[in-house]
């Protein structure tokens, strides 16, 4: 945040106020109360407070770097080209199976550390990518169901909503839904 912006929310703060809303009144207590135009002040200024801090600690670093690594790495079990096949999970596809085509491990953020005023950013978080030529989209594996294509009997199978069902976590978390199964506390 640079100064211009910094005034503006100053301002932006400030505008509503009457000249009483700049005296506070204490209980015997000892605790303040506050009317809402000052309440929403207070919550405006704590925004900010808050936003400067993190960028003024941030502001203190004295180096970025950036980890080495790919945002798209091979896959853990498979290569990219690999054939799948492939369903996705979003309704607009039609519940249907595509041929697809792995194309790797993909970070789906990146996550930063920071240690001796240096801050690191790497690659984080991959998942599966996978391009469906038919549609021109690509999915990953964490929104659909997909399997490695081994041969052309393999290719012809369809994963149907039988196939999800009979996964072991859908038949889990199946079995807790229905009470048949306590959740772990």
């Amino acid at each position: 945040m640079n100064d211009k912006e910094i005034n503006e929310k100053l301002s932006d703060i400030a505008a509503p106020l009457k000249m009483f809303d700049l005296m506070t009144h204490k209980n015997e207590d000892g605790t303040f109360v506050v009317n809402e135009r000052q309440g929403e002040a207070i919550e405006k200024l704590l925004e900010l407070f808050q936003a400067l801090n993190w960028q003024m600690k941030f502001n203190d670093y004295k180096e970025l770097k950036v980890q080495a690594g790919q945002a798209i790495s091979h896959g853990f079990m498979n290569k990219p080209g690999t054939p799948v096949k492939v369903r996705p999970c979003d309704e607009k596809f039609g519940n249907k199976t595509y041929f697809g085509i792995l194309i790797g491990d993909v970070a789906q953020s990146i996550s930063h550390s920071i240690k001796d005023d240096v801050v690191t950013a790497s690659f984080s978080w991959f998942n599966p990518a996978i391009l469906i030529p038919e549609l021109g989209e690509i999915v990953y594996g964490c929104e659909s169901w997909w399997g490695v294509i081994k041969s052309t009997e393999e290719a012809e199978k369809v994963i149907t909503d039988e196939t999800v069902k009979n996964c072991w976590y859908v038949k889990l978390l199946t079995q807790v839904q229905e009470n048949k199964l306590s959740p772990v506390p």
